[in-house]
C-alpha cells in the first residue's frame, strides 16, 4: 500500500504546481479599457490605453446622453488622456487620432471613415461668430404637411427624424430628452398631429424657433 499512497500524494503536488504556475497567464489577459466622464457642463474626462476608438466612442456617446451611428468595419487603437474637453472638442479629436470625420443630423452624429478628398474633424475654431438673421416662425399651413411611420419600439430621435425627413422641416432635440423608445403608427396624419401624439405620450414639449425649425424640449424638473 506505501506506493500507492506515495504515487497520490507526488499527483496531488504535481496539479497543485500546475495550477499555480497559471496564474500568471491569466492575470495577463487584460482587455484594453476605457474611462469616460462628462460633467453637468458637458466638460469631458477621456482616459484609454490602447482600447478599439468604437469602444471610445460608445462610452463617449453613452456618457454624452447622445445618438451615434457608427459605419462598419471601423478599427484604430486610440491611446489617449482628455481632462477638461468640452463634448465636441473631444469627439474631433478622438476621430482626427482615429481618421474619421462625422456629420449631425436631426441630432444624430453620423461617424464615417475618412475618404480621399474628405476633409478631417474640425480644428477647434477661432472665427467670430456671425449674426444670422432669424428666418421667422413655421406656419400653421407648414405644420400640416402629411407624415406616415410605422415603427416600433423607435428611438425617439429616430420618430423625430423621420417626421423631418417626409416634411423637410427641421426637428431640433434637446439634449436634455432622454432616449426614449416609443411605438409611432401615424398613417397620413398632419405634422402638428403626429407631434402632438408623441410628445404628449413621452412627457415632452415643442415650440417653433425663430429659424423655421422646430425644437422639441424635456419638461421642466419642477414640473
Amino acid at each position: 500500500m506505501r506506493p500507492f499512497r506515495t504515487f497520490i500524494v507526488t499527483l496531488a503536488l504535481l496539479l497543485g504546481t500546475g495550477l499555480f504556475a497559471q496564474e500568471p497567464a491569466s492575470a495577463e489577459a487584460v482587455i484594453p479599457g476605457t474611462e469616460v466622464t462628462i460633467d453637468e457642463a458637458n466638460i469631458v474626462t477621456i482616459s484609454s490605453k490602447g482600447a478599439d476608438v468604437r469602444s471610445v466612442l460608445f462610452d463617449l456617446f453613452t456618457q454624452a446622453k447622445r445618438s451615434f451611428v457608427l459605419e462598419p468595419e471601423v478599427r484604430h487603437v486610440l491611446y489617449l488622456a482628455l481632462t477638461g474637453v468640452e463634448f465636441e472638442e473631444a469627439l474631433n479629436i478622438v476621430c482626427r487620432t482615429a481618421s474619421l470625420k462625422f456629420e449631425v443630423e436631426n441630432g444624430i452624429y453620423f461617424v464615417t471613415k475618412l475618404k480621399p478628398g474628405d476633409k478631417a474633424a474640425a480644428e477647434p475654431s477661432t472665427k467670430p461668430v456671425v449674426a444670422i438673421k432669424p428666418l421667422g416662425k413655421l406656419t400653421e399651413q407648414d405644420l400640416q404637411k402629411r407624415v406616415t411611420t410605422r415603427l416600433s419600439m423607435a428611438d425617439i430621435r429616430t420618430v423625430f427624424a423621420e417626421f423631418a425627413k417626409q416634411t423637410g422641416i427641421v426637428i431640433e432635440v434637446s439634449d436634455k430628452v432622454p432616449n426614449y423608445k416609443v411605438d409611432a403608427y401615424l398613417i397620413d396624419t398632419s405634422l402638428k398631429y403626429a407631434l402632438d401624439v408623441v410628445t404628449r405620450a413621452a412627457g415632452l414639449s415643442y415650440e417653433r424657433t425663430e429659424n423655421r425649425s422646430l425644437r422639441i424640449n424635456a419638461p421642466a424638473k419642477n414640473s
